[in-house]
């Protein structure tokens, strides 16, 4: 991952023992005894709201905020004979920030969605951007970069990425914790 030296790297319990500190459940008081059969699991509901507010953060971040991974390696690439680029992405990005094809004169920062009236442009053979000025369409699971010069072989410079830790680690910078838990407070 990249640059991620002032990243909190939390563990699921560790993460877990941060929120109920924000949330002022801990430390438990022990003056007392009270036994409960009807209670609500709190460590599970929280652990729920945390992975929700995770994700959203991942899908939503700027790249600062969240791990960043160049993944050039593990993308499959495909090419059609119009010089479409067809890149399978693995399962552990959760969205594209950066891509280039080595053929490309610059990188895509922005990716289009499937179906916005942009993208329309994008398939026609007269109106295809080329090396100076690519495009992407980002499919969740796979990007559509345009274009390839013909008879040429795709490779890939950069293709970096807002990644989820493999080892399902919480790994995001100090500053995102003032979103984390401001919704559930207020329930």
């Amino acid at each position: 991952m990249e640059n991620t030296s002032q990243f909190l790297h939390l563990s699921e319990r560790e993460m877990l023992d941060l929120w109920k500190t924000m949330m002022h459940l801990q430390p438990v008081r022990r003056e007392c005894t009270i036994e409960r059969e009807d209670g609500v699991d709190v460590d599970a509901l929280l652990l729920i709201r945390i992975r929700q507010w995770y994700a959203a953060l991942l899908q939503s971040a700027p790249e600062g905020v969240v791990p960043v991974e160049d993944v050039k390696d593990r993308v499959r690439l495909e090419v059609a004979s119009n010089g479409v680029v067809t890149a399978v992405i693995p399962p552990e990005c959760v969205r594209p920030v950066e891509w280039k094809l080595t053929a490309w004169e610059k990188s895509v920062t922005l990716f289009l969605e499937p179906g916005v009236p942009e993208e329309a442009y994008l398939h026609n053979e007269w109106t295809r951007p080329c090396t100076c000025n690519p495009a992407a369409v980002d499919y969740g699971n796979r990007l559509l970069l345009f274009s390839q010069p013909a008879g040429e072989q795709p490779s890939l410079a950069t293709a970096r990425c807002v990644v989820r830790p493999a080892d399902g680690t919480y790994v995001f910078h100090a500053s995102a914790l003032s979103s984390a838990g401001e919704k559930w407070l207020r329930e």
